[in-house]
C-alpha cells in the first residue's frame, strides 16, 4: 500500500511537535506514511492546497481562516467554527474539518473527570481557536456563564453572533477581563500571545485569580506561557497546550486514516517526553 502522505501548514512553524505526533503513531498503528512541515506565505497556500501533495493536511495560523474559502465543503463543525484545521479529500473534492474543538473538549473532559466544576468561564480571544473553545464549552455545560474578552468587545461579538447557543454569551475588553478575574473558575487563553513569536501575557500583570481556579492556554511552546507562570505564582491550577494538540492530533489520524489513534497511551508516553524538551536548547 502507497504510505500516506500528511502534513501541516502555517507560518513560522519550525518548532510543531506534530511531526513527532505522528511518527508515534505510524509507529504504533502499523500505518505507513510521512508528516511534512510545509511552513509558507499565504500566496502558496491555494497551491498547496489544491495540489496533489498530500493525503492529509493540518492548518495552523494564520491561515485557519482563509484556507476554508479553498474548500469544496466545510463540516459542520468548520462551519460552526469558521475556521478549518483538517483538510481532507473525497473523490475530487476538498474538506475542511475542524479538530480544536475535539481537543479542547478532550481536555476539559479530563478536568470533568477528575470532578472539576465549571460554572464561570472566561475566553481570551475572538478568533478560530476562541471560537472553538466557546462551541467545546457551550456543547460540554449546560449551566455555564461564558465571557469573551478581546481587545474590541463590539468586534468579537459581531464575530460571535452567528452561533446559535443555549446560553447568553457575554462580552468584555481585556481590561475588564482582568478587573473581573477572581469571578472566573476557567480562564483560556485562545490567543497567540504567550508564544515565541508574540511574547507576554494576554491580560496585563500582575493579576489575581479565584484560588479555585483553572488557566489552560492552549499554546503548548513554551509549556510554561507567561499567563500559566503567573497563574502558578498565584497558586491556581494550569495547563497547557499539549494534551489539546494531541487530542487533535487523534481526530486528524482517524479522519484520515479510518484508524484508531491510541490516544490514552500518547497522553502517557508523549506528553512526559515534550514537557522534558527544552526549545530554547534545541535552537529556537
Amino acid at each position: 500500500m502507497t504510505p500516506f502522505r500528511f502534513g501541516l501548514a502555517g507560518r513560522d512553524i519550525s518548532y510543531t511537535l506534530s511531526p513527532a505526533i505522528f511518527e508515534w503513531a505510524f509507529a504504533q498503528t502499523g500505518v505507513a506514511g510521512t508528516y511534512t512541515v510545509f511552513d509558507i506565505a499565504e500566496d502558496s497556500m491555494p497551491a498547496l492546497v489544491s495540489g496533489g501533495e498530500w493525503d492529509g493536511l493540518n492548518v495552523t495560523v494564520p491561515y485557519k481562516a482563509g484556507v476554508a474559502r479553498l474548500c469544496h465543503r466545510l463540516s459542520d463543525t468548520a462551519s460552526d467554527a469558521a475556521a478549518v484545521n483538517t483538510l481532507y479529500r473525497r473523490g475530487e473534492e476538498i474538506w475542511g474539518d475542524n479538530t480544536d474543538l475535539v481537543g479542547f473538549g478532550y481536555a476539559l473532559a479530563r478536568r470533568r473527570e477528575r470532578g472539576e466544576s465549571v460554572r464561570n468561564a472566561l475566553v481570551i480571544g475572538s478568533g478560530g481557536a476562541a471560537r472553538a473553545v466557546v462551541l467545546a464549552l457551550n456543547k460540554g455545560y449546560h449551566q455555564l456563564a461564558i465571557t469573551v474578552a478581546s481587545r474590541d468587545a463590539a468586534t468579537a461579538r459581531g464575530k460571535l453572533s452567528e452561533f446559535v447557543l443555549s446560553q447568553d454569551i457575554a462580552f468584555c475588553s481585556i481590561i475588564g477581563a482582568r478587573e473581573t478575574l477572581e469571578e472566573y473558575d476557567l480562564i483560556v487563553n485562545a490567543t497567540p500571545a504567550g508564544t515565541y513569536a508574540c511574547p507576554g501575557s494576554p491580560l496585563p500583570l500582575p493579576l489575581k485569580f479565584n484560588s479555585a481556579a483553572l488557566v489552560m492556554d492552549l499554546i503548548y511552546d513554551p509549556r510554561r506561557t507567561a499567563l500559566l507562570q503567573e497563574a502558578e505564582r498565584c497558586g491556581v491550577r494550569t495547563e497547557n497546550g499539549l494534551v489539546m494538540l494531541i487530542a487533535q492530533a487523534a481526530a486528524s489520524f482517524r479522519i484520515w486514516t479510518g484508524r484508531e489513534f491510541p490516544l490514552d497511551r500518547a497522553l502517557k508516553e508523549l506528553v512526559p517526553r515534550f514537557d522534558s524538551y527544552d526549545p530554547i536548547s534545541h535552537g529556537r
